[in-house]
């Protein structure tokens, strides 16, 4: 699905290829209910704990909130027209929101590896709400 957009990266990623396809295989194989039951585990088993430290549930509840909105944008886009989806503008669309979800995923694990907690706009206070103290 977004093997046309990660191709404009082919020459960097050619190098990673052979370390990268059996781990893309095996996500490929998975069921589509996999992910939900991936989350529903992670939610119930470790955000709503309150054995867990906060600062770690707080940053499972963030990564968690970032990837829901990567793959709700993924599944809005593709109601879109193939034109718009495959074509310049979905090109440069889907390379805006790869380098956006890099580095906001940079962020937070830089935020973690320091000690703080990440401050994000919108998903931050999200993550708050979840974590009963």
């Amino acid at each position: 699905m977004y093997a046309q957009t990660a191709y404009n990266l082919h020459p960097f990623l050619e190098s990673f290829e052979y370390y990268t396809y059996p781990f893309l295989r095996s996500i490929g194989s998975l069921p589509r209910w996999s992910l939900i039951a991936y989350f529903v585990i992670a939610y119930l088993t470790i955000v709503r704990r309150k054995e867990w430290p906060h600062f770690f549930r707080y940053h499972v509840a963030l990564g968690m909130l970032i990837e829901i909105a990567l793959q709700v944008t993924g599944i809005v886009s593709r109601w879109m027209p193939k034109s718009f989806y495959w074509g310049k503008l979905g090109m440069h669309f889907w390379t805006t929101a790869f380098f956006i979800f890099l580095f906001t995923t940079i962020e937070c694990i830089r935020c973690a590896l320091v000690g703080m907690y990440a401050d994000i706009p919108f998903v931050c206070d999200a993550a708050y709400i979840q974590i009963p103290y």
